[in-house]
C-alpha cells in the first residue's frame, strides 16, 4: 500500500510503514508524512518561536538567512511533492509555516498530521486584494490584459482646463486683493484640480441623500455641510476621504476653502462662485479664514516645523505682509527636487 500524500483526505489514514526491499529499507515517499518526519528530524534548525508574528527589517533578514538553509530547500521540495497543483506564489508561505511550526512537533505539542493541516490551510488562504476607492466607494479595477477584446489606440489629448476651478482661483485672488501673492502656483494648481473633484463628491453626497420625504436630496449650504470634515457629516461623506492622498493639513485646508466651515458656511468658494456673489464684497472674517488656510497648500510651507506653521497661519489670519515667505515658497514649489512633500 503506498504511503498517503499530505492532502486533506489523507489525514484520516494511518501512518504507512517503510517497506523492506532486497537492497534494504526503502526511503519515504516524497510528500508523505514519513518524509516530513525525516526532514524535521535530520535538518533541525534553531529559529525564534515567534518569528511568524515578527515584522520589520530584522525579521526579513532572519527569513533571508533561513531561505539559504537545507531545511528550507527540503521543505520546498516536500510541499511541491505533497501538493503538485499548488500555486507557486503560495509555496513560500507554506514552507515558512512548516518551519515556524516545526518546534511544536519536536516538543510533542503537535502531531505531524496537525502540522500538515496548518500548512495546507496556509496554502488555501486567499490573497489580500488591494481595494481601490473613488468618492468613498470601493471600485474594482480591470487589467487591460484581462479584456477579451483589442483596445483601440486612444489619441493623445491635452489635459482639459477646468473653467470652474479657474473661476474659483480668480475670485479668491480678487478677494485677497493685496494678499493675492499667497496663491502660489502650487496652490492655484491644487485649487483648480480640486474644484471639479469637490463638485463630483457633492453630487455623490446628494445622490445618497435622496429620500421619500426629500426626493431631490440635500442642496445649497446643507449639501456643503454634509461633505465637510466635521462631526456633523457622515464619515463616508467627508471630502477628506477623497483627498486622502494629500497631507491631512492640505486636505483640511482644501475642504475649508472649497466647502466652507461650520462657523462660516458662506466661506465656501464653490458656493460663492456658483451663486454669482461678488468677489469684491467678501466679509473681512471670511477673507481672514482663507488667508489662514492658504499656507497649507504650499508644500514648502507644509515642511516647516509645527510651531513655524502655526505662526505663519496666525500672521496670515491677521493680515501681516508675508510676501517674502510666500515668494520663497513659490520658487521652491516649482522645483520638485527640493520639495520632498510635493502634492
Amino acid at each position: 500500500m503506498p504511503s498517503p500524500r499530505a492532502n486533506p483526505d489523507a489525514f484520516q489514514f494511518a501512518r504507512s510503514k517503510r517497506t523492506r526491499s532486497t537492497s534494504g529499507w526503502s526511503t519515504p515517499t516524497p510528500g508523505s508524512i514519513e518524509d516530513l518526519d525525516r526532514i524535521l528530524a535530520d535538518l533541525a534548525v534553531t529559529m525564534p518561536t515567534d518569528l511568524m508574528s515578527r515584522r520589520g527589517a530584522e525579521a526579513q533578514r532572519t527569513w533571508a538567512d533561513l531561505a539559504l538553509t537545507p531545511l528550507y530547500e527540503a521543505l520546498t521540495i516536500w510541499v511541491m511533492a505533497a501538493w503538485p497543483e499548488q500555486m507557486l506564489d503560495r509555496v513560500d508561505t507554506m514552507v515558512r509555516t512548516a518551519m515556524a511550526g516545526a518546534h511544536y512537533v519536536r516538543e510533542e505539542r503537535w502531531s505531524t498530521v496537525r502540522l500538515i493541516g496548518v500548512v495546507h490551510k496556509a496554502g488555501q488562504r486567499p490573497e489580500h486584494r488591494q481595494m481601490h476607492r473613488h468618492l468613498g466607494r470601493a471600485v474594482s479595477l480591470v487589467s487591460y490584459d484581462a479584456v477579451p477584446i483589442e483596445l483601440a489606440d486612444e489619441p493623445t489629448r491635452s489635459r482639459p482646463v477646468s473653467s470652474l476651478g479657474g473661476g474659483v482661483v480668480a475670485d479668491l485672488c480678487l478677494a485677497l486683493d493685496g494678499h493675492r501673492y499667497m496663491v502660489t502656483p502650487s496652490a492655484a494648481a491644487l485649487l483648480d484640480a480640486s474644484a471639479d473633484i469637490a463638485v463630483d463628491h457633492l453630487n455623490a453626497v446628494q445622490a445618497k441623500s435622496l429620500t421619500a420625504d426629500r426626493p431631490e436630496g440635500l442642496s445649497g449650504l446643507d449639501l456643503f455641510a454634509a461633505a465637510r470634515p466635521s462631526k456633523r457629516a457622515n464619515k463616508s461623506n467627508r471630502i477628506t476621504d477623497v483627498f486622502r492622498d494629500l497631507p491631512r493639513p492640505t486636505a483640511i485646508a482644501l475642504s475649508h476653502l472649497l466647502l466652507g466651515t461650520d462657523h462660516h458656511p458662506e466661506a465656501a468658494l464653490l458656493w460663492r462662485h456658483v451663486s454669482g456673489l461678488s468677489a469684491l464684497d467678501v466679509p473681512a472674517h471670511i477673507v481672514a479664514d482663507w488667508r489662514a488656510d492658504l499656507p497649507f497648500l504650499s508644500p514648502s510651507i507644509l515642511a516647516f516645523s509645527e510651531r513655524r506653521r502655526r505662526r505663519v497661519r496666525d500672521r496670515s489670519r491677521k493680515g501681516d505682509d508675508l510676501r517674502r515667505v510666500f515668494a520663497m515658497a513659490s520658487l521652491s514649489d516649482l522645483d520638485d527636487s527640493e520639495c520632498p512633500m510635493a502634492i
